[in-house]
């Protein structure tokens, strides 16, 4: 692998966590930033070879040492943690900082259909700082993950007791994602780029219905589990505006990740939903 040390950003999350783990495997130096060193996700990945250290990327001074070291730099930001603004800003602060300090690899993780003019308010926030990072032409490989698989954790309880609830309307599919096949894909790009920097991949591993979906649910715990098709109504009233405006557009729209290119092409396992059931429930 070409480059030396890799600084992961929201290592102690879900997805810089799966970032951070693949790299290891792969003998690379990571150096995982986290605001909070105390967490277990911290310890796991400190006892797995990384060095784990604390700042904040919504503080430049705080990071900008870190990002001077680094030869590449994996970027992931948190609209629901943060917000619209503070997520642009804390995405701009890197891109700002790998541009100063000449950072010759950065993997940033958007959202599938970022660039399409969704109108969907987390979406647009990704791709301003996509924009910030080809203005700045810095070596970027943008990343775009679709839904996660391990969103259905959420879903855990209400699965178990024999009904899947989302706002898919019959008959509309959604691509799933599962977060290992994203870590592994990253690390692929970190050790070629000259194949990565400056492209962008929608990141999907599987695409299915919801009544699909609740079949795999059910093959899997051997038990039946309903497909309810709940209305924009519905998602509005129990997650909000933001969730409603979502799933509008996964009905109309869509994500639209060419998953039979992905695996013809690249390197990785990109696991199907019984896959990810098999390994994490």
């Amino acid at each position: 692998m070409d480059r030396d040390t890799i600084l992961v950003i929201g290592s102690t999350g879900t997805q810089g966590g799966a970032v951070a783990r693949h790299l290891l495997a792969r003998d690379v130096d990571v150096v995982a930033l986290t605001r909070d060193h105390n967490k277990p996700a911290a310890h796991e990945l400190a006892e797995a070879g990384a060095e784990v250290v604390e700042g904040d990327i919504g503080e430049k001074n705080s990071i900008e040492a870190l990002v001077e070291d680094a030869d590449g730099v994996f970027c992931v930001t948190n609209f629901w943690e943060h917000g619209y603004d503070d997520e642009v800003e804390q995405g701009t602060n890197v891109a700002d900082l790998a541009a100063a300090e000449g950072v010759e690899h950065v993997v940033f993780s958007s959202v599938g259909g970022a660039e399409r003019d969704t109108g969907i308010s987390h979406f647009d926030s990704k791709y301003e700082i996509e924009e910030r990072f080809a203005e700045l032409e810095v070596p970027t490989t943008v990343v775009r993950p679709v839904f996660f698989a391990q969103n259905f954790e959420g879903f855990r309880e209400s699965i178990e007791d024999g009904t899947l609830g989302m706002g898919l309307e019959w008959g509309v599919s959604l691509q799933v994602l599962d977060i290992e096949d994203l870590g592994a894909f990253v690390a692929a790009a970190f050790a070629d780029p000259d194949r990565y920097v400056g492209e962008a991949y929608e990141l999907a591993s599987d695409e299915l219905t919801l009544r699909a979906m609740a079949a795999r649910f059910g093959d899997h715990l051997d038990a039946p589990v309903r497909a309810n098709h709940l209305s924009i109504d519905d998602i509005e009233e129990s997650q909000g505006e933001a969730y409603a405006v979502m799933f509008e557009w996964f009905n109309e729209a869509g994500y639209e990740s060419p998953i039979d290119e992905l695996r013809a092409d690249h390197d990785v396992s990109f696991n199907r939903l019984e896959t990810y059931l098999e390994r994490e429930w």
